[in-house]
């Protein structure tokens, strides 16, 4: 799909990483949180760990119109999914449980700064393929990377 349609490139989630971050929140017992997918870009990941966790309360933040258009979409009989168009350094992330992370690495230092003012303590961060640059994560799964603020 061409990426210029969308205005950036989308990020996509692979089936064995979505069934990788369903297990660790099933493992922390997280299934009733409130979960924040960061560039939801077309929908896939926050429909799919929607289906699985119906408990979980899934927040899907992007900043394009036409990626969210999708995803309502995609999401629009799932009562447990809301979705936003929203520059996510402005998102309000002060009840966020599990934030998923899946951006480019140039955002990553300005995230770091941001995650650390603002989540409350024991938010689970899950970042896949792009780690932070000063904040170490305290498991590595696969190409996920798993924090905790502290």
């Amino acid at each position: 799909m061409a990426d210029s349609a969308f205005g950036e490139p989308d990020f996509i989630t692979s089936r064995e990483t979505i069934n990788q971050v369903v297990g660790i929140i099933k493992q922390r017992h997280l299934e009733r949180g409130n979960f924040y997918d960061f560039g939801s870009a077309r929908g896939h990941f926050a429909s799919q760990i929607a289906k699985v966790l119906p408990n979980l309360r899934v927040m899907g933040i992007d900043n394009n119109s036409f990626r969210l258009l999708v995803s309502d979409a995609r999401t629009i009989f799932l009562k447990n999914v809301k979705l936003k168009k929203e520059n996510i350094f402005k998102t309000n992330i002060s009840t966020a449980d599990i934030l998923y992370i899946y951006l480019p690495n140039e955002l990553m230092a300005d995230l770091e700064a941001k995650l650390q003012k603002e989540l409350k303590l024991g938010a689970l961060v899950i970042t896949n393929k792009v780690s932070f640059p000063n904040w170490h994560p305290m498991e590595k799964i696969n190409e996920l990377y798993l924090y905790a603020k502290a």
